[in-house]
């Protein structure tokens, strides 16, 4: 299977989304598919190549590289429509069996263009913006569109409530990569490698660290607990949460780590964190965040909000320690006896590392191939007939409510 993946962000880069394509390319590549990545080359800049982008995320598949010219246009979205064309007409070039990508205009160009094309993404794209759901609902019952791949079911439901057909959804969640995890550590070997304190509890959040990933709460947290040392890894400067980091005694802020670097941090937790902010929730954001898979893949206890993604993966007292989104008092309390609890937390361990087999980049690409390989011999069959559940009466409804909550307010 030839398959081109035409993205239009400039790699590599920090962004989580980079990390997440190249990782699926390389475990595509290795499984024996042809990957050929576009990317756009931003002006006055390197031209992206494989061996840069196996370097820095630290895989090894043989995908290749291929670049494209970036645009120079004023705004995102003229960038996003020039990078779609571009990509499109080198995909187009290259006679591949299929174009697969992250982007709604290299979605649309790709189909456009006669292509045979997959789609994948994280979000509720129609439940976020109702107004999108008429150009969803054209490419994704396009005769020439393969289907999406979704990264949880929550983000499915959305789908198939505009009416995309079950057989052109493939709910497949991100995973982790085991060799990065190696050598496992023990909590004591951990902290002195990465020069935590021994002997003191420490809970520790491992992503980006800004006020948007709801550590406010995390602030406030450490406050009610100060015998607890809270590590926050991930800081790129020195933002509102750095500085207000810096008035609690008992956090700790951190740079960012390589890919690489990231795991000995994991192992030196008694507790990690998804941080049970509702702000993910008010915003309608919930998404499975990458972090969770190496938490699990850790083997340490892992305290998460109780949330619609969360739900898919975590249960309560069986694999996680799971609290009501918001609740101060119930998160405080939960996470007092999680960090007394020796017995619980290593209970909850175990079975979260026993999850975590399963959640591989390896296993997805093999689910994810055989998808594909599926629904390019079903090309050109119709689904089978099936009741429409969307209407333009709701989505005009949906749009106006949504529409009404973005006014800016005084």
């Amino acid at each position: 299977m030839r398959l081109v993946y035409a993205f239009d962000n400039v790699l590599p880069s920090r962004q989580t989304d980079g990390e997440q394509l190249v990782r699926s390319v390389d475990a595509l590549s290795r499984r024996g598919v042809q990957v050929t990545l576009l990317l756009p080359q931003a002006p006055n800049a390197a031209e992206p190549t494989a061996r840069s982008l196996r370097d820095y995320y630290r895989v090894d598949g043989p995908f290749e590289v291929l670049a494209y010219p970036g645009s120079t246009a004023p705004t995102r979205p003229l960038q996003q429509v020039a990078h779609a064309r571009r990509a499109v007409a080198r995909a187009r070039a290259l006679a591949p069996d299929l174009v697969y990508t992250r982007n709604l205009p290299m979605l649309h160009a790709g189909l456009s263009a006669g292509l045979p094309t997959a789609f994948e993404h994280y979000r509720p794209w129609g439940d976020q913006f109702p107004p999108l759901q008429p150009l969803l609902r054209r490419a994704m019952r396009h005769p020439r569109f393969l289907g999406t791949v979704l990264h949880s079911e929550h983000a499915a439901a959305s789908y198939r409530r505009l009416g995309i057909p079950d057989q052109r959804l493939l709910v497949a969640h991100n995973g982790y990569d085991p060799q990065l995890m190696l050598p496992a550590l023990s909590t004591e070997e951990a902290r002195a490698q990465v020069g935590l304190p021994p002997g003191r509890p420490v809970v520790l959040y491992a992503g980006r660290v800004n006020a948007r990933k709801g550590l406010e709460e995390v602030l406030e947290l450490a406050r009610r607990l100060p015998e607890v040392l809270f590590a926050l890894v991930g800081s790129e400067g020195d933002g509102p949460i750095e500085q207000a980091a810096r008035s609690v005694g008992n956090v700790s802020v951190f740079p960012w780590q390589t890919f690489d670097a990231l795991p000995p941090w994991l192992y030196a937790a008694d507790v990690l964190l998804l941080p049970p902010s509702l702000r993910p929730l008010e915003l309608g954001n919930t998404v499975l965040p990458m972090k969770l898979f190496l938490y699990l893949a850790a083997g340490r206890a892992i305290l998460a909000p109780e949330a619609p993604d969360t739900a898919e993966l975590l249960r309560h007292d069986d694999n996680a320690a799971l609290v009501p989104a918001g609740d101060l008092d119930a998160i405080a309390a939960t996470l007092a006896r999680l960090v007394d609890d020796g017995d619980w937390r290593a209970r909850l361990a175990e079975s979260a590392r026993a999850l975590s087999l399963e959640l591989t980049w390896d296993r997805r690409a093999e689910r994810i191939e055989s998808w594909l390989q599926s629904r390019l011999a079903s090309l050109g069959t119709p689904p089978p007939p099936a009741i429409d559940p969307w209407s333009a009466r709701r989505w005009l409804a949906e749009s106006a409510r949504w529409l009404w909550r973005s006014l800016p307010r005084r």
